[in-house]
């Protein structure tokens, strides 16, 4: 029997496309067709769930994420813990995920975050146990992070940054891959890719596959890369709403949680809210280097700003 029957008229197809493609006959979209013969209903509100996608309506449970975080207070702790742990298999098992991806995969993935994750396992290391992967943020930020004294490091500054920030002890010289790194004995390996709105949106659309290159060689040559975005995900979300030239965010979104998941020992990604943060944030990450490859950096940046919970940010699917 074919894995597409129409529900409609009994026909049978070989492929998705042509079931999709037959619907036209019966005068039927392919959102209403399914809300029509599935009725899948928000877990939170009960009102039917809205047909986004054909893999969004069968892998989403909640109309928005604002239904699902509301229905993790509402449950009971048990109920809770066996749906986000069951959500969190299938990804991993989709996606082939090894290493545990940082808060931010989670966020942008309509997914339930390390916030919930320690809640309901007491710790996220045991989390990640039982779920069978390996925990590889499991250092905390070290000590004096904030206050950390940068001012007698040294910054090269990529030759090839349109926009350069100033810094007292900034030197410009090109580098094979970001736009900044430490020099001398404060050097790491670490280096700091800075993009401005726009860039970003560019870069991780139609730049991808160029940005993906510049990552290889930053692997091969054991580095690692901090993606530091001036703006957050909100005012990146509103403000393309507003543009007139859109982009596709939920093609950006696909491509930042992807490369977390193929580089996951070698990129992070820090919205720092605003160029006045970028210049904050870069020198801070450049004079701890590598030791922060294993701190979830972004992860303490919002507990910093918003306290410990369950974010409710809404991205493009």
């Amino acid at each position: 029997m074919s894995d597409f029957v129409c529900k409609e008229c009994g026909k049978e197809f070989k492929t998705r496309k042509s079931f999709h493609c037959h619907l036209k006959a019966h005068s039927l979209t392919i959102g209403d067709y399914y809300v029509k013969h599935f009725q899948k209903k928000d877990l939170f509100t009960g009102d039917l769930l809205q047909f986004k996608s054909y893999d969004f309506y069968f892998s989403h449970d909640f109309n928005n994420f604002g239904n699902y975080v509301n229905w993790l207070r509402t449950e009971p702790e048990s109920k809770a813990r066996d749906y986000v742990f069951g959500q969190a298999q299938r990804k991993f098992q989709d996606k082939k995920i090894e290493y545990s991806p940082p808060n931010l995969f989670y966020d942008l993935s309509f997914m339930a975050n390390i916030y919930t994750y320690r809640k309901l396992w007491g710790s996220y290391d045991d989390f990640t146990k039982e779920a069978k992967i390996e925990n590889i943020y499991k250092k905390d930020l070290p000590k004096g992070f904030w206050d950390a004294d940068v001012s007698g490091m040294n910054i090269f500054v990529d030759t090839r940054e349109k926009k350069p920030l100033k810094f007292d002890n900034g030197t410009t010289n090109k580098l094979d891959f970001g736009d900044y790194t430490a020099a001398g004995e404060h050097y790491t390996k670490t280096f700091v890719d800075r993009k401005a709105q726009d860039d970003f949106r560019q870069t991780f659309g139609a730049g991808i596959e160029r940005f993906r290159r510049e990552m290889d060689r930053c692997v091969h040559f054991g580095s690692y890369m901090f993606v530091v975005v001036e703006s957050s995900i909100e005012k990146l979300e509103e403000d393309n709403k507003l543009s007139k030239f859109k982009s596709n965010l939920g093609y950006v979104w696909h491509n930042v949680r992807q490369l977390m998941l193929d580089y996951p020992k070698n990129i992070q990604f820090i919205f720092a809210h605003n160029r006045a943060g970028t210049k904050k944030i870069i020198p801070l990450i450049l004079r701890h280097g590598d030791d922060l490859w294993n701190v979830d950096l972004q992860y303490h940046i919002d507990k910093k700003i918003h306290g410990v919970g369950q974010r409710k940010t809404l991205i493009s699917e």
